[in-house]
């Protein structure tokens, strides 16, 4: 009984034209659903559903050829252009991100904030790596006065606390890297940007620094903190 009610539904979903076009209201609620529960989970089921209803919208389309009612392929394609257009404009140029929403803060660890300014000299020789906070949230310049041993490169590593996912890994160690070209004393800084998460979600991220030598040795850490950090929206 269920699987022959399936079978009209289906057969009705094809044959009468308007179905697939009202059909995408269902992904869009589903996609106000995921934005309201800041779910990327769920915003991601809804651009799945949406490009299936696509597909389906093109079948369809096909049968009103076939059966003889070609002019309802005008709406049908129309439509499904307009509405794939518009959303692939939406996500290329300001896509939601709720990666850090969700994510719990642990109380258990000392977690440092970023300045808003340079960091003084006491404070370097208080610690190897210290971070200070852009123009932008997301972006973050770091300091250090640790004197490299060989010539090289420092870069950063940015790992998620409680999940220890490597945070923009293929962009951060390119944009963060500082060049070591004579070995001396003095305040090293350079910048990256983490693209996971939004601005206003906070959330606690183990920042490393490391040195690249230039001899091709093996890269090495040389210090790292936890810092309350938040993604830079694209």
């Amino acid at each position: 009984m269920i699987l022959q009610k399936l079978k009209i539904i289906i057969k009705q979903y094809f044959r009468i034209w308007w179905i697939p076009i009202l059909c995408y209201l269902i992904p869009f609620t589903i996609f106000v659903i995921g934005n309201t529960l800041k779910s990327d989970n769920v915003i991601d089921l809804s651009l799945l559903i949406f490009f299936l209803n696509i597909l389906g919208n093109l079948i369809s389309s096909i049968i009103q050829v076939v059966i003889r009612k070609w002019y309802f392929i005008i709406p049908q394609i129309g439509i499904s252009i307009f509405l794939y257009y518009s959303v692939s404009i939406y996500f290329l140029f300001s896509p939601p991100d709720y990666y850090a929403a969700n994510k719990t803060i642990p109380k258990n660890i000392e977690i440092a904030i970023p300045i808003e300014k340079e960091p003084t000299k006491t404070e370097l020789k208080k610690y190897d790596l210290i971070l200070s906070s852009s123009f932008q949230p997301g972006i973050y310049n770091y300091y250090t006065a640790k004197k490299p041993t060989e010539l090289g490169n420092f870069y950063i590593k940015a790992f998620e606390i409680n999940s220890n996912d490597k945070l923009s890994e293929e962009r951060i160690k390119i944009s963060s890297k500082i060049k070591v070209e004579n070995i001396e004393s003095k305040i090293y800084s350079g910048e990256f940007t983490i693209y996971e998460g939004s601005w206003g979600d906070k959330y606690a991220a183990r920042i490393e620094l490391w040195f690249e030598p230039s001899n091709k040795n093996k890269d090495y850490k040389i210090a790292e903190r936890n810092y309350l950090i938040e993604g830079w929206m694209r």
